[in-house]
């Protein structure tokens, strides 16, 4: 059977056409073919089939729907696709080859494969192919009768991606004349498509018509000014200087039909990176497990049945969002996994909180938080698995929790402290709810930043003397204190005589970002009711931007954006948002602060740079390089000298600071990792332990690393390539320093594919670069942080590690030999 989504709905037995009567089931099919060989839950394709109120029956129409498609996949034979129920709804198993849309993808990514690799004509061919698949919009008959699926977007948005890989190919092959009517068409139709815009502009400049195509540029620029409110990015800007003086990177480099093949050390390189060396990796787990007793007066199956789909999704959607992911369920029991595959700081915390929400959620609902190390495995296509004795301790701790509650295990509760309130109850501690103390250890500790403090401080002074706009990016290692940074400034610049406004958000989701700049900028608590926003807002705008039809547009887009931020429009919500910052400037010196903005999307940079094209303000962010500006700094934070950690450890202990000197070379100078080890500490005062812990930990070289310093360093490892990451975990086998020889030694490969990865590892500013005095062109590396080393090399399983120590010491001795004769 074929199945054809790039147009109308087709299905084909062979070469005989089938027909499918009835709207419901064509939207049914043409769903669970957009998520082929995927779980969809029953509730979400009814809200598919229905976008608007599903009547009563609704349910019974979608089963009957399945029914009659089952059908019909039946009489094709042996082979054809099955449709399968799999909780919580239903499963469309099927070879991909049999959708065009497929097929669609797979084309498409050996174009780009082709394309990466300068074989230009190839490549534009295999994606014109792809693109000849397409009979009109995705699934057009059910578009309509009025079908709006995110899906159908996403779908479109490939393909106007493979268009513009596709005119790639074409310019770089020396086409420009051929696909300039193409490219006209397409960029009329898109005009907010700035790579198309770039793509037109070249092609127009390449065929002489400079000013045709600073012609399209201006088009462009409108479209973007006029429907969002931006100005165009940096490159389509640069294209536009470089165009208009003519510059020789415009010309073609490679002749019409040129194939260049990539070199063969490229191709080594590329052998190499798809091997990494660990398939199997130690990793600290969180794991929730969560169970729905059943009801006892509920008995019909098919009432229980459809409780299930309810429970099944809700546990789903609850873990995606807290960053977990369902990994298995029996009955009523699922287990939602945390750290797997990749980690995150708050792995222990954010399976809590989902625990929690899932006890409110499900009726009679007990849950349980287990964290520990776990084995998992992240080789090939499969879901990682993970194996270990946490489980174990889960199910157990589960089987002594009462209905309403969730325990956690020992450790769970050590690496949330912080966050929630416990209770010791049978086998673990009961939740009581989110703590109500003041904050982790050290999170109003500011010490040896008084340069970078009157540096902030200096640059304000020159945006209220200049009347123009300072961007300042605080760069540094995770735990170094950016955060702190920003936020002490903030308060600082509070409390001077002279008022100044200070508006501050946190990085995420765009929409997010400018709810929280807004609700920052009109004094919004979180929690607050619709009414208290409503009013607050009201009175900012009439402050700041006074009466009429434009402050009321405005008041009524940001009302939206700070309740339902999920349902207001972007371009909407970038203008009032902007505007109202724009008031606020005028009364007085505009601070925005907005920390983690690599979390940020684009329309937050844009948004950055355009507020600092037009108001006097400073802009102070973390976490990425300041935007191009006349005005901007970057400000790298450089780790704690060993005696202002020492002060920071005494400062959060109560106790002398030199009893921490074996300690603080470990901490590395890193504020974060100062107050974890001190909150071990402070967790055993004041009891006998105090003294006995201080006075080991004065002696003893290598304490535990504390579990939130593990996490951190873990999930910077687990957001390396593949390759870079088993290099390093290969490093920290080796004795400080190390050289590529050696490292290449472990991976059993040649010195030159390590030397790439370990650049690489150097520019991150995790390992450091050293010369040999005796011999300037041998390079040395040694890990940044000891504690870095030792969560990378803790990553390694046992036998692998043993095997790899005795690589190692098998390839010293001869090399100890060498030196000492």
């Amino acid at each position: 059977m074929r199945f054809n989504l790039l147009g109308p709905l087709e299905i084909f037995s062979g070469e005989k056409p089938i027909v499918i009567s009835g709207h419901n089931r064509r939207a049914t099919l043409g769903f669970l073919l957009l998520h082929a060989n995927n779980v969809v839950a029953t509730s979400r394709l009814l809200r598919a089939v229905w976008a608007g109120d599903a009547p009563q029956t609704a349910r019974k129409i979608l089963h009957n729907a399945i029914a009659d498609l089952r059908g019909v996949l039946a009489e094709a034979g042996p082979g054809a696709p099955e449709l399968l129920t799999r909780a919580p709804g239903y499963l469309l198993r099927l070879d991909p080859r049999q959708v065009d849309l497929f097929r669609f993808h797979e084309l498409v990514e050996h174009g780009r494969a082709e394309l990466t690799a300068r074989s230009f004509d190839t490549a534009a061919a295999t994606l014109r192919e792809a693109l000849a698949l397409w009979r009109g919009p995705a699934l057009a008959d059910l578009v309509e009768s009025g079908i709006r699926w995110p899906e159908l977007l996403t779908v479109q948005n490939a393909k106007l991606a493979a268009i513009e890989d596709c005119m790639e190919a074409e310019l770089a092959g020396g086409r420009h004349h051929e696909v300039i009517g193409e490219l006209e068409a397409v960029a009329e139709a898109e005009p907010l498509r700035e790579r198309l815009a770039g793509q037109l502009m070249l092609a127009l400049y390449r065929c002489g018509r400079q000013a045709d195509a600073l012609t399209a540029y201006r088009r462009t620029r409108t479209a973007l000014v006029d429907s969002l409110g931006l100005d165009p990015s940096r490159d389509l800007q640069a294209l536009e200087r470089a165009i208009l003086n003519h510059d020789p990177s415009l010309a073609l480099s490679t002749p019409a039909g040129a194939e260049t093949p990539p070199p063969l050390a490229s191709i080594a390189r590329l052998e190499f990176t798809a091997r990494p060396s660990v398939t199997l990796e130690r990793k600290r787990v969180s794991a929730a497990l969560v169970r729905a007793e059943p009801d006892p007066a509920t008995e019909d199956p098919e009432d229980l049945g459809e409780l299930h789909d309810e429970q099944s999704e809700a546990v789903h959607a609850e873990a995606r969002r807290f960053g977990g992911s369902v990994r298995a369920s029996i009955g009523s029991t699922w287990l939602v996994l945390f750290g797997v595959p990749r980690t995150g700081e708050h792995d222990a915390v954010n399976a809590v909180r989902a625990a929690l929400a899932l006890r409110d959620r499900l009726q009679r609902a007990h849950a349980t938080v287990t964290t520990g190390e776990a084995l998992v495995s992240l080789s090939g296509q499969r879901a990682p698995e993970v194996s270990g004795g946490l489980l174990e301790t889960g199910l157990r701790l589960l089987a002594r929790t009462p209905v309403g509650e969730v325990r956690v295990c020992a450790t769970t509760r050590e690496a949330t402290g912080h966050a929630f309130e416990f209770t010791a109850a049978g086998g673990g501690a009961r939740v009581n709810g989110p703590s109500t103390a003041s904050g982790e250890p050290g999170t109003g500790l500011l010490i040896g930043r008084d340069r970078e403090l009157g540096r902030l401080h200096g640059l304000l002074d020159e945006v209220r003397r200049w009347q123009r706009a300072h961007l300042v990016a605080v760069l540094g290692e995770p735990g170094i204190g950016k955060s702190r940074l920003l936020a002490e400034f903030g308060r600082s610049v509070q409390e001077l005589r002279e008022p100044v406004r200070v508006v501050s958000a946190r990085g995420g989701e765009p929409m997010e970002v400018f709810a929280e700049l807004v609700r920052s900028c009109a004094g919004i608590e979180e929690g607050s009711s619709f009414g208290t926003v409503a009013a607050q807002l009201a009175e900012t705008v009439h402050l700041l931007l006074g009466t009429g039809n434009p402050a009321s547009w405005v008041a009524a887009h940001l009302r939206t954006l700070v309740w339902e931020p999920g349902n207001a429009a972007l371009a909407e919500s970038v203008l009032a948002c902007r505007a109202l910052l724009e008031g606020a400037a005028t009364t007085a010196p505009l601070v925005v602060l907005i920390d983690d903005l690599h979390l940020a999307g684009e329309p937050v940079h844009r948004f950055v740079e355009d507020l600092a094209q037009r108001l006097p303000l400073l802009v102070v962010t973390a976490g990425q390089p300041a935007p191009a500006h006349r005005d901007s700094t970057t400000m790298t934070l450089e780790p704690l000298s060993e005696a202002a950690t020492a002060r920071m450890l005494g400062a959060l202990t109560g106790q002398p600071g030199r009893q921490y000197e074996r300690l603080v070379p470990r901490i590395g100078g890193n504020p974060r990792f100062a107050t974890e080890y001190a909150r071990v500490l402070l967790r055993a005062a004041p009891s006998p332990l105090w003294q006995a812990a201080a006075t080991r930990w004065a002696v003893c070289a290598a304490p535990a690393v504390p579990p939130a310093v593990h996490a951190m360093l873990a999930a910077q490892l687990d957001a390396l390539p593949p390759t870079e990451k088993a290099v390093l975990q290969d490093a920290a086998v080796l004795d400080d320093p190390f050289t590529p020889e050696a490292v290449a030694v472990l991976v059993e490969t040649d010195p030159s594919d390590v030397a790439k990865p370990l650049e690489s590892l150097a520019r991150r500013d995790l390992l450091r670069v050293h010369r040999r005095l005796a011999d300037s062109v041998r390079l040395e590396y040694s890990f940044r942080s000891p504690l870095l080393r030792e969560v990378a090399r803790s990553q390694l399983p046992r036998r692998v590690l043993a095997e790899k120590q005795a690589r190692a010491g098998d390839w010293a001795a001869p090399e100890e030999a060498s030196s000492c004769s």
